[in-house]
């Protein structure tokens, strides 16, 4: 007779579908439940110390390869593995608030062809997370972690670190463990310096200019040359709006790197990051040079503040990291406190700028007092900079980009060419004629009994609902393209009529990531006290938010002088019935680094007025690199519910080239 535990055993084994449901001893399975122990023992400490390294403000543990290959297999073991991925994945998120945690074994199958899998639970900034953590067994019989997988956002660990770049093979007899099994990791991958390069000898590697990695002496000659300071003092774990103002820090930076131009000479120092208490600890993390875009990116998510604030040393020690040119060089110190350790860093910012005569030394000064501000002013005067003074994270992000502009500004217009006749060609076109799309259209949110195409030519839409706005993910028929950008100069131009009907109709042409990350001209009628009255946008989307917009009312000047005056009235609905039956263009257009929105349209012969055509063009936006895909969008704004507005689109071509 089989006993109940055997007869179990083969029942959970048959209901996995493992190939051989035979009958272990009760030997093995004491065995097996040991093995099990050791395995949440293994996490157990491994969550502990990441733990008791993030409560003391030390480096992430998953930033330390020597430590993190105790408990991960070599391959996941990295110096700067949380800093590449740029965010926590042990608490999956970068700040933290963890209660409730559990770790326990998987109730179903704790062991798996050889593997042991732990649950790991907890609340973060109360909401639930969910982790499930294999391991494999080391030569001396411990257990690895090799893999963390997140159930509530489906990421792995292993997946994300090879997707870096990391080399995640190891060799399984090389484990570090521990109980010391293997030879300290040895042929890991764990550990990406040159070759001949000491364990530990980190000052002897200059990141990122190994031989080979940058042309001569790896500057760009045509640019000019910025120099990142920033505070890593223990005051940076400062919370604004619930954001510690490190964390908002990392993220500007690190989105500025992607968007640098790219004969941008830069570098990263840093102060207070790795000691604390020691009014020598600052760093030169990367000098001044021409860096892949993003190579800075791991050591910015890698600062982790600790110390003290020696804001004069830091500056003393900033030329050692600014090359020997004529070129115009900025430094640009940010600060959330004063100095600290008895330096002058009003002195020590007239010497650095006096070392070159195109040398300026820019302030931000972050979440700091009136006095505070009026104290740290006298650097950016010694060093022929400006201050800014940011007390929220939207204002610490413009004062940072005007630096990264105003740098910009300062590079040497380069020598004019001989340029031949622009030559503009339809690289792509559209007529909306039916009775299908081109195969290249790709329809988001589509709902097919809104849209029909006309017998006259036309793509009709009507709009109904909330999400109906460019900036709604869920927003219904929006239209993306799937056609490469012109490298050059290039106008995407829609020709569009708006039934002007509900007062708040738009329609959207733009250049796209997604619905959070895009930036685009909209045509757009919105109505008031007298009527309604048509309007011109510019508008970037980022991170889901409005990050820049030029708005021109064309009912206030351009078209007609002041729309509540009774014939400028009379003369804005006819314009508006003319959008209706005869349309207009709107144009996104590219010159260089400058994005416009522009609109066309016939105007009628009317009240004394002659038919003329018109033409408006915003102001330009500077976007550093513009990558993405043309979308269209009819669409309104919320107050336009519960109506029905109607947009019609007649042309859409993507013209190289310019005029």
């Amino acid at each position: 007779m089989m006993g109940k535990t055997c007869f179990a055993q083969v029942l959970r084994r048959a209901m996995l579908g493992t190939a051989l449901a035979v009958c272990i001893p009760m030997g093995a399975l004491q065995a097996e439940a040991a093995e099990i122990d050791d395995a949440v023992e293994m996490v157990r400490m491994f969550f502990a110390e990441h733990s008791r390294r993030f409560n003391n403000n030390e480096e992430p543990l998953l930033n330390d390869g020597k430590a993190s290959r105790r408990f991960l297999v070599d391959g996941l073991a990295h110096d700067d593995l949380q800093g590449a991925l740029m965010f926590d994945p042990v608490y999956g998120g970068q700040d933290a608030q963890i209660a409730n945690l559990n770790i326990a074994p998987d109730a179903d199958a704790p062991i798996l062809r050889g593997a042991a899998q732990i649950h790991v639970t907890f609340t973060n900034m109360g909401a639930p997370r969910n982790f499930i953590y294999t391991l494999i067994e080391a030569p001396d019989g411990t257990w690895q972690i090799n893999d963390i997988y997140s159930e509530d956002d489906n990421w792995s660990l292993a997946e994300l670190a090879q997707g870096q770049g990391f080399e995640i093979r190891s060799d399984p007899a090389m484990e570090a463990t521990l109980s010391g099994g293997g030879a300290s990791g040895a042929g890991s991958g764990g550990d990406r310096r040159p070759e001949g390069a000491g364990a530990d000898d980190r000052s002897s590697i200059v990141p990122g200019m190994e031989e080979g990695d940058l042309p001569g002496n790896g500057l760009a000659e045509g640019g000019s040359d910025l120099l990142f300071v920033l505070d890593g003092s223990g005051s940076m774990w400062g919370q604004i709006d619930g954001v510690a103002k490190i964390t908002t820090a990392r993220q500007v930076l690190s989105g500025l790197m992607g968007d640098l131009a790219a004969n941008t000479n830069v570098g990263l120092m840093a102060y207070g990051h790795r000691r604390e208490g020691d009014c020598g600890d600052t760093e030169i993390i990367y000098p001044v040079a021409n860096y892949e875009s993003g190579q800075l990116k791991p050591a910015i998510e890698g600062i982790t503040p600790r110390g003290k604030t020696p804001i004069a040393d830091a500056l003393m020690r900033a030329a050692d990291a600014m090359p020997q040119s004529g070129r115009p060089a900025n430094v640009l110190l940010i600060s959330d406190g004063l100095e600290t350790c008895g330096g002058d860093p009003c002195a020590a910012a007239a010497a650095l700028a006096e070392r070159g005569i195109n040398t300026r030394v820019h302030v931000v000064g972050f979440d700091l007092s009136d006095e505070e501000n009026a104290a740290l002013q006298c650097i950016a005067d010694n060093g022929n900079g400006n201050y800014y003074s940011a007390s929220n994270a939207d204002e610490f992000a413009r004062a940072v980009g005007e630096v990264v502009a105003e740098a910009e500004r300062q590079m040497p217009e380069p020598k004019p060419a001989p340029q031949p006749e622009p030559v503009v060609q339809a690289v792509f076109e559209e007529n909306f004629d039916g009775p299908e799309l081109d195969a290249a259209w790709q329809v988001v949110n589509p709902a097919e009994n809104l849209t029909a195409f006309t017998g006259d030519g036309m793509l009709f839409t009507s709009v109904l609902g909330r999400y109906a706005n460019h900036d709604d993910a869920k927003a219904q028929n929006r239209y993306v393209l799937d056609h490469a950008l012109p490298e050059g100069d290039f106008d995407l131009a829609l020709d569009f009529r708006i039934h002007e009907q509900t007062g708040y109709e738009n329609v959207w042409l733009s250049v796209q990531d997604d619905a959070d990350s895009q930036i685009g001209a909209m045509a757009w009628v919105w109505r008031k006290g007298c009527g309604a009255y048509l309007n011109l946008s510019l508008i970037r989307v980022s991170d889901g938010k409005e990050e820049a917009r030029f708005d021109t009312n064309l009912f206030d000047g351009p078209i007609v002088a002041r729309l509540c005056q009774d014939g400028d009235r009379t003369y804005g609905d006819r314009v508006l019935e003319a959008l209706g039956t005869q349309g207009a263009e709107l144009r996104l257009k590219r010159r260089g680094r400058q994005v416009t929105a522009a609109i066309a349209m016939e105007l009628p012969e009317a009240d004394g007025r002659p038919a003329d055509t018109f033409r408006f063009e915003t102001e330009p936006m500077t976007v550093l690199r513009l990558s993405g895909q043309p979308a269209v969008l009819a669409g309104h704004w919320h107050k336009a519910r519960p109506g029905e507005s109607h947009i019609a689109f007649d042309r859409f071509t993507i013209e190289a080239g310019s005029e």
